[in-house]
C-alpha cells in the first residue's frame, strides 16, 4: 500500500499530460469549453509555488506532538525551496535564450505535485503515529488534547495536500488541451523529471518509510 503512495501520483502526473495532449484543440476553441477548474487555475497562477507552506505549515503544528516526522518540516522545506531554485532556473535559462517551446505553466504544475505528494504521504505518517500514541498508555508527558490537535491538523494537511495533487493533475489536462501545444506540453513534461529526484530523495521516500512504520506502530 505505501508502495502505491509513491508511485501512482507519478504515474496520474504523466498520464493526465498524455491525455491532454491526446485531446489537444487549441486555444481557439477554449472560450467555448467549459473549464471546471478555471477558479483554481486563476489562484495557481498567483500563488502555486507557495501551496506546499499549507500541508507543510499544518505538519510542523502537528511535529510538536510528533517528533518523528521525517523529512521534518524544516528539511522539507530546503527541499521545496531547492526543487523551486531549479525550477526558475530552467525557466530563467529558458527566457535568457528566448525560447517559449516549454510550457512554465505545467513546469510549475510538476513541482506543486511533487511538493504536495510528499506532503500527502508525511501528514499520514505524522496522523498514523499520533493515533497510535492516543491509543498507547505513554504519551511522552504529551496530554490527550495536544495529540488530539495536533492530529486534527496531520489529517487536515494530508487531506489539503491529496486535494491539490488531485486538483493539480485536472488542471494540467484542462491546460495541456487547450492552452499549450503538444510540443511544449512534452518539453514541460521531460523538464519536470529534473525535479523527480529532488522530491524524490529528498521528501517522498523518508515519507513513506516514516508512513510504513507508523502503520507497524499501529
Amino acid at each position: 500500500m505505501v508502495n502505491a503512495t509513491v508511485v501512482l501520483p507519478m504515474v496520474l502526473w504523466g498520464v493526465v499530460l498524455l491525455a491532454g495532449t491526446a485531446s489537444y484543440r487549441g486555444p481557439e476553441l477554449a472560450a467555448q469549453a467549459n473549464l471546471p477548474l478555471a477558479w483554481y487555475d486563476a489562484v495557481f497562477v498567483r500563488f502555486g509555488p507557495f501551496f506546499f507552506l499549507a500541508p507543510l505549515g499544518l505538519r510542523a503544528f502537528s511535529d510538536v506532538a510528533d517528533e518523528a516526522s521525517s523529512p521534518t518540516p524544516a528539511r522539507a522545506l530546503v527541499v521545496y525551496l531547492i526543487s523551486g531554485a531549479v525550477r526558475l532556473g530552467v525557466y530563467l535559462v529558458g527566457c535568457a535564450l528566448g525560447s517559449r517551446a516549454m510550457s512554465d505553466h505545467l513546469f510549475l504544475g510538476a513541482s506543486v505535485v511533487a511538493a504536495a505528494h510528499g506532503e500527502a504521504i508525511a501528514c499520514s505518517a505524522t496522523a498514523t503515529r499520533l493515533v497510535a500514541t492516543a491509543r498507547g498508555s505513554s504519551r511522552g508527558g504529551r496530554s490527550k488534547l495536544r495529540i488530539t490537535v495536533a492530529l486534527v491538523a496531520a489529517i487536515t494537511g494530508t487531506a489539503v495536500a491529496t486535494a491539490t495533487t488531485l486538483l493539480q493533475c485536472a488542471d494540467a489536462f484542462y491546460t495541456a488541451a487547450y492552452f499549450h501545444a503538444p510540443k511544449e506540453t512534452l518539453v514541460a513534461g521531460v523538464a519536470g523529471v529534473a525535479l523527480v529526484p529532488i522530491a524524490l530523495i529528498g521528501s517522498i521516500l523518508p515519507a513513506s518509510r516514516s508512513l510504513s512504520q507508523a502503520l507497524l506502530e499501529l
